[in-house]
């Protein structure tokens, strides 16, 4: 049975309660090193001959998420595993992205908007 992990990328403060929960955390300083974390992560396999994706999902901060090259965003979205999504940054005063983007996702992998 496989195994596969949570990770979180964003600011070292707000990933800190995420630790508590249990999750890898990624603290990142700028958008280019949460670019790079987040597909460093979206790659990561057990070894070389098994590409199983290591991670279930890969949560990051919707500060960055919202940066992100639209190239970059369609890939992650070409692969069931690992889902990658963003959660709402810290201080933030619109959460309404991130919980639109989620939205998107179980909608394609459940065929019905359910979160609606």
């Amino acid at each position: 049975m496989q195994n596969y992990k949570l990770a979180v990328v964003g600011n070292a403060s707000s990933v800190l309660l995420y630790k508590a929960l249990g999750c890898e955390t990624h603290a990142v300083y700028d958008l280019e090193e949460a670019r790079d974390t987040s597909e460093q992560l979206f790659r990561a396999a057990h070894d070389d001959t098994n590409r199983t994706p290591e991670y279930a999902v890969i949560f990051v901060e919707e500060s960055y998420y919202k940066e992100f090259p639209e190239d970059l965003i369609e890939k992650f979205s070409r692969k069931a595993l690992p889902a990658v999504i963003p959660v709402p940054s810290p201080g933030e005063s619109d959460g309404d992205f991130a919980s639109q983007r989620l939205r998107k996702i179980v909608e394609r992998a459940v065929g019905s908007d359910i979160l609606g």
